[in-house]
């Protein structure tokens, strides 16, 4: 029993990594947001620790991490680039593009 869940541990750590660098934020940046130490978050990420319910509700409120995919690996819905932007207000299309600028910079300008 203790393996199998070491095991799933392992797993949600590594999505979760996964998906922090995706997003461009650092360790230190999901510590704070989870009200943990730097150690503490590394633990999480390594699967030495297990990642509580109320901070993957933490993470999803904040950064919109779907906890299912951390759990499962799977991915509960597509996005649809052209959908969006066919249906959304002039607002939410700016925001979206200003975040996509945003992010494209980081990633060109190798910040994380």
């Amino acid at each position: 029993m203790r393996a199998a869940k070491k095991e799933i541990n392992i797993m949600i750590g590594r999505r979760l990594q996964t998906t922090r660098e995706n997003s461009g934020y650092t360790q230190e940046d999901f510590a704070e947001t989870l009200d943990v130490s730097v150690e503490h978050y590394r633990k999480l990420e390594s699967g030495a620790y297990g990642l509580q319910p109320e901070k993957m509700l933490t993470l999803y409120e904040r950064y919109k991490i779907d906890p299912t995919c951390l759990i499962t690996g799977e991915k509960t819905c597509d996005f649809d680039l052209e959908v969006f932007l066919a249906n959304c207000s002039r607002a939410e299309r700016d925001a979206f593009i200003g975040r996509v600028l945003a992010y494209m910079k980081k990633l060109m300008t190798g910040q994380q």
